[in-house]
């Protein structure tokens, strides 16, 4: 093996010790957004009583003008069969109302109430004073920083391709 091809593999080894940190926090972070107790509590301060994936789509709504089915299962990044499950518990609660797009009258166009529209800002509260709290020790520049990797994060996932694995 030649000197350059040892190089690359110890940086490679490098960038895989260094990211073990990264797939770590990102798994926990995934486990507790996704947590059915983490939602529950979260639910409970806000006075809400929903399922998680019914409040997914009532957030996605939020204060928005009326969507089309599909936008919206955008919006809420779910499947458009999940969303329509979860428009009919909505629209049984009284939170969104369906109707029929006046320039397509083939689009449905769902919009929440205005019960809807509070409960979904009663749990945004919630979500933003919990993560101020839990934040409150950090430093502005920290907070800021974290901010900015996320989102830098966030962009440079979305643009990095799927490979196949090596050695598949």
């Amino acid at each position: 093996m030649v000197v350059s091809e040892q190089a690359d593999l110890s940086k490679q080894d490098d960038i895989e010790t260094q990211l073990q940190s990264v797939r770590l926090g990102l798994t926990r972070l995934q486990r507790l957004l996704s947590s059915r107790r983490v939602h529950a509590g979260m639910a409970g301060a806000a006075r809400v009583v929903l399922p998680q994936q019914a409040m997914n789509v009532l957030r996605a709504l939020g204060d928005r003008e009326a969507l089309p089915v599909g936008d919206l299962a955008r919006a809420a990044r779910m499947d458009t069969g999940a969303v329509s499950r979860q428009i009919r518990v909505l629209e049984e609660e009284g939170l969104v109302e369906r109707r029929s797009s006046p320039q397509h009258g083939s689009i449905v166009l769902v919009e929440a109430t205005a019960e809807g529209k509070a409960m979904a800002r009663r749990f945004e509260r919630v979500r933003g004073a919990q993560l101020s709290r839990a934040l409150v020790d950090w430093t502005p520049e920290e907070r800021q920083q974290l901010g900015e990797l996320m989102l830098r994060l966030v962009d440079d996932l979305q643009a990095t391709p799927y490979l196949q694995a090596d050695g598949d």
